[in-house]
């Protein structure tokens, strides 16, 4: 796959080498947020989740829109997640790597904002 870009390459085994390295970039990084959610998760039991959820409508509830989308409610949600995200991370850093880190905290924060003004008080 070629791309054009400010660091384009002379030949193709050049661009060949350029773009398994940014792919193989966007699984890494992909699979250490999947790691990360999994460590997270085990942790879970050992403290307190109300005060790291969204809570709608309430001011104490903000600290939820950065850290609530780390937490799952059971071993299948984990699961079923980090397999969507291991699958579309890899593929929208693969394929839009700069798009794609415009895009996380908008969707990272969007949600959660959401979240806390459609829930119910």
């Amino acid at each position: 796959m070629h791309l054009p870009g400010h660091d384009d390459t002379s030949s193709p085994s050049d661009q060949r080498s350029a773009d398994r390295r940014l792919w193989l970039r966007a699984f890494n990084l992909s699979l250490a947020f999947v790691l990360l959610l999994t460590a997270v998760f085990s942790a879970q039991g050992s403290f307190e989740l109300r005060p790291w959820t969204v809570q709608p409508w309430s001011m104490t509830g903000w600290l939820g829109l950065l850290t609530a989308p780390l937490l799952h409610g059971s071993f299948e949600h984990l699961a079923t997640n980090a397999i969507s995200l291991l699958m579309l991370g890899t593929l929208a850093g693969g394929m839009y790597p700069r798009a794609t880190l415009r895009a996380l905290p908008l969707i990272w924060l969007g949600s959660g904002l959401a979240a806390w003004l459609l829930g119910e008080a």
